[in-house]
């Protein structure tokens, strides 16, 4: 299956709308790059990047949770002797691509989402395949790719409940984003139903499984704190109240570690601890920790993996509010013992996967989740048992990688 020739264009809308942003854009990228020690960012978005040459597969996945989600499918690309580009869309992102293959890829950060820094992308590169991580659907770039006659798979592919709650603009924007795609290739059944209630073409989905089933864990992680404590990981706003409010007088003595989803929220965070009176130690601020320390707030990038293998249990955020929940397979590659709570509209298929209550435990509300916390300390053998399950059922899972691989030959 190959795309039209002559596909929609996003629109005098949307086109209309990218200017006024475009100010918007480069002052992001200004302090997005310098906040992330990326100070070549800005000005890979507005002039590019270099690459090989050649026919060269290009691979764009958002931050480091995807660009490690896709690696393996990048790693077998360049074993079949392809030539690769692979763009983030974040500083982090794209220092973890360098991280990852400092040699075998070209690696870059997409262009602004504007006609003019899209064409000249896809006029300085020579890309015969594009292949494109979960949710992300950059009309103006995806069409320019798509009007040279490219074929764009997106791998992964997800879009949240909420976003069959936006406006009609925005609706009709996601479609014929979406209309972009030769093939979508998508996770299971819940987010094939709400990629067809959003108007993709069901002849071009085809369910493959989640790529993040097989994400690899570094082969050895530092230890980062000394002491024993619980990780609450990737929380949002009102989580780490919750958390911190919740805990019960008798654990009062175990550290808490916070690594928010955003780290930038970390003076909020602070206040917080603050006003509960706990005493706390910032990562970021390089603070010690001492034994007195109740509460270590890891405001910092890419050390989520470091901090959850040694976790007691990790606690996912994202459950306790509306957002959905996190990605559950990166813990459970590590065989830690993971509890998440009630909203979990981004992860039934891995709780389903995992096994609940036997590879992952699911709470209610917070106080559930501190009952089941103790238990798991008074029992350290039900914890170990937990993330034993959770290992084994992912390393029971069928070679996922290889299935998306087949599906990706057919265009190559």
């Amino acid at each position: 299956m190959s795309v039209s020739a002559q596909p929609d264009s996003p629109g005098v809308g949307y086109r209309l709308l990218s200017l006024p942003l475009y100010l918007f854009w480069i002052l992001h990228g200004l302090k997005h790059g310098l906040k992330h020690g990326t100070r070549d960012y800005l000005a890979m978005r507005m002039f590019g990047f270099d690459s090989a040459g050649g026919d060269q597969v290009w691979v764009h996945a958002s931050s480091v949770g995807e660009t490690r989600a896709v690696a393996p499918l990048v790693r077998a690309l360049i074993e079949q002797g392809e030539s690769i580009i692979f763009t983030s869309f974040t500083a982090t992102g794209y220092r973890a691509i360098r991280k990852q293959f400092p040699d075998s890829v070209a690696a870059g950060v997409i262009p602004f989402d504007n006609w003019w820094h899209c064409r000249r992308f896809f006029a300085r590169h020579s890309i015969k395949l594009g292949l494109v991580m979960e949710t992300e659907l950059w009309p103006e770039l995806l069409y320019q790719a798509r009007r040279r006659g490219m074929n764009l798979l997106l791998l992964n592919a997800r879009l949240s409940r909420k976003s069959l709650d936006t406006s009609g603009f925005v609706r009709r924007l996601l479609k014929s984003t979406l209309g972009y795609f030769t093939r979508i290739l998508t996770r299971g059944n819940r987010d094939l139903e709400t990629l067809l209630s959003l108007g993709a073409d069901a002849d071009r989905i085809t369910i493959v499984g989640n790529l993040k089933s097989r994400i690899e864990p570094s082969r050895q992680q530092n230890r980062l704190i000394e002491r024993d404590y619980l990780l609450l990981a990737s929380s949002h706003p009102g989580e780490e109240q919750q958390f911190l409010e919740f805990r019960p007088a008798a654990l009062a003595d175990v550290l808490l570690v916070l690594a928010p989803r955003h780290p930038d929220r970390s003076a909020e965070i602070q206040g917080q601890i603050q006003g509960l009176g706990l005493s706390y130690a910032v990562r970021s601020k390089s603070q010690p920790l001492t034994d007195e320390t109740e509460v270590y707030l890891a405001d910092t990038l890419g050390e989520l993996e470091a901090l959850m293998a040694y976790a007691r249990v990790v606690i996912m955020g994202g459950s306790f509010d509306n957002t959905g929940g996190h990605n559950l397979i990166e813990p459970a590659a590590l065989g830690r013992a993971i509890i998440t709570g009630p909203s979990d509209t981004n992860i039934v298929e891995d709780i389903e996967m995992l096994g609940m209550g036997s590879g992952v435990l699911q709470v209610e509300n917070m106080a559930d989740c501190w009952r089941e916390i103790a238990r798991l300390l008074a029992r350290p053998e039900q914890a170990e048992e937990l993330g034993r399950e959770a290992l084994s059922r992912l390393d029971r899972q069928p070679d996922i990688v290889e299935e998306y691989m087949t599906l990706v030959r057919e265009y190559l």
